[in-house]
């Protein structure tokens, strides 16, 4: 008897959402951890980020580079990338059983692996390369140490990237699901209730309420919230900012997964087991795009919107989105999760007042749709929308202003609002007089809060600078004439470098960006690392350098505009 009932609460949790549900299909004993360190995350499989779904997991190593990276199962070298951005320094490894591990932000690579892709650096003569070695071609055993850990790339400290794919479908899979635990000791817990009028195009905040002591009251059940909130009638979405916590309770993390619940009826599920890389963007449909933009903090909306087309909701009913169209009291309820199933449970109130939300008045007659394609051509600028580009229809604002901003071509031209967020890339073209200066100098910027200018790109073409841009915002045209910046780091009055196991050199670009970097020890190409987080390009010694011996240095930076600087001069290595 015992047993049955424990059966039949296993049961009810399940069914009311409060224990998360798992898939059990995946091995859980045939791969081993990538580090022989206790896995403290410093972000989980899923986490929210800027245009992604974070597709792997970043295990910590406390600061420190060179720590061993082991390949988690037998299985050949698929795939080798190496760049400035991005994953940095990754290796991808094909496993027999249909998976595939990927190891990124490291420092440098291991035995074959490093000789291999040094060999191609050289035969191509260039520092960033994505690389795919036959199959077989490097094989590597279970435990096999296959690099150590770094910061390359993209990184915004020393960490590994770990992942594990569907080799086929090219799908990232949460690793916990294999086995492969990352430390988690806290509930997850919900900070925030948005409760919105879903009646227009766009969704109209009621309430932003931030959960605390003062307004809500703990119970055996959940928390509760005091009030009964009062809302217009029709139709009603709501979403939460609710974080994990994994070593201490002094820094959050994204949760694992949400249930909501109308009326004790589930509406809503978000469950995050599987990244599709096609789909990850829809992370801004899934969160609440303006509101991160303003205040800096994600709404998850606990309802889905047309355009939302991610495959991280397994049960959805009428989209989440309730119809309250009597003065009822009604009970909302949020079930959260973490991977491991610690979970927090809120509860709320609502009613209706009678009343019909408040719509906002459109700027302008102009409609864009997001399953049509869209062309807007007036005062100097085109604007191209791709089919699929929008989230879901809006009529776009478009302001033409004459910023007094130094270097500026043309006049600004404002598209629509930056906190509205875009799937696919706009293309902007902005007329333009090149009589003034020459035209392959031209490219487009945006012009930031500040007033100051980020670089879009572009070319021009037929009296035309077009650029393609992922953000609405304000776009004018500038040019870029000035050279990088080369300085050669540690470099005595004697032209001496004393660091025995590197040379580093600076290299910064006022605008466009670097866009090629090279350069030569008496005439004879040498591979550079290019960290362009800090603006650093770095050769490492190896068993090929000269040491205490004059030797000419030759350093070539171009950008993207093609602006060179140059860098020559007789220096000696020490050792």
């Amino acid at each position: 008897m015992l047993l049955q009932k424990k059966i039949y609460l296993l049961f009810i949790a399940l069914l009311i959402g409060i224990i998360p549900v798992k898939a059990q299909h995946y091995p859980v004993n045939y791969f081993i951890a990538p580090m022989d360190t206790p896995l403290y995350l410093s972000a989980p499989f899923g986490s929210l980020r800027d245009n992604h779904f974070h597709s792997g997991m970043d295990i910590r190593t406390f600061e420190k580079e060179g720590l061993p990276i082991y390949a988690i199962a037998d299985g050949y070298v698929s795939r080798i990338k190496v760049s400035a951005v991005g994953y940095g320094k990754a290796v991808y490894i094909n496993h027999p059983n249909g998976y595939t591990s990927v190891y990124a932000h490291l420092l440098k690579y291991e035995g074959t692996i490093a000789s291999y892709i040094k060999s191609i650096h050289y035969q191509e003569q260039k520092f960033e390369l994505d690389n795919f070695p036959i199959k077989d071609l490097i094989k590597v055993k279970k435990g096999e140490i296959i690099g150590w850990s770094g910061n390359s790339g993209g990184s915004t400290g020393p960490h590994l990237h770990f992942e594990i794919r569907d080799t086929k479908q090219e799908e990232s899979i949460n690793p916990q699901l294999f086995g492969i635990p990352g430390v988690d000791l806290f509930n997850p817990i919900l900070k925030r209730l948005v409760v919105y009028a879903l009646n227009n195009n766009r969704p109209i905040v009621q309430h932003n309420i931030a959960i605390n002591d003062n307004n809500s009251i703990k119970t055996d059940s959940g928390t509760l919230l005091l009030d009964t909130l009062t809302i217009a009638k029709g139709l009603t979405g709501f979403g939460i900012e609710a974080y994990d916590y994994l070593m201490n309770e002094n820094k959050t993390y994204s949760i694992y997964c949400t249930d909501f619940f109308f009326n004790q009826i589930k509406r809503f599920s978000y469950r995050i087991d599987r990244v599709n890389f096609a789909e990850t963007k829809y992370i801004n449909t899934h969160i609440d795009y303006d509101l991160y933009k303003r205040d800096g903090y994600r709404i998850q909306k606990c309802f889905i919107d047309d355009g939302n087309k991610a495959q991280v909701y397994p049960y959805i009913r009428n989209k989440g989105k309730v119809l309250i169209d009597d003065t009822l009291v009604h009970t909302i309820q949020f079930c959260i999760g973490d991977f491991d199933g610690r979970s927090h449970t809120f509860y709320a109130k609502i009613k209706s007042n009678n009343k019909t939300a408040y719509s906002e008045t459109p700027c302008n007659d102009i409609v864009w749709y997001p399953n049509s394609k869209q062309i807007f051509k007036r005062d100097g600028i085109t604007i191209s929308v791709p089919e699929g580009a929008l989230y879901d229809t809006i009529n776009p604002c478009i302001i033409v202003t004459k910023p007094n901003i130094k270097g500026i071509l043309s006049a600004a031209y404002q598209i629509h609002t930056p906190n509205t967020p875009i799937h696919k890339s706009i293309g902007i073209s902005i007329d333009t007089d090149t009589a003034r200066i020459p035209s392959s100098k031209l490219l487009l910027a945006s012009i930031k809060k500040d007033g100051s200018l980020s670089s879009v790109g572009g070319e021009y073409k037929q009296g035309k600078v077009t650029a393609l841009t992922g953000n609405f915002g304000t776009y004018v045209i500038i040019a870029d004439s000035i050279s990088p910046t080369i300085k050669v780091l540690g470099l005595s009055p004697k032209n001496e470098i004393n660091d025995t196991t590197k040379l580093l050199i600076k290299t910064s670009d006022n605008m466009s960006g670097i866009s090629s970097y090279n350069a030569y020890i008496n005439n004879v190409w040498i591979l550079l690392d290019y960290d362009a987080k800090n603006d650093m390009l770095q050769y490492e010694f190896d068993n090929k350098t000269i040491f205490n011996q004059k030797q000419e240095l030759h350093i070539i930076v171009i950008d993207k505009k093609g602006n060179t600087a140059t860098w020559k001069s007789d220096v000696i290595f020490k050792k």
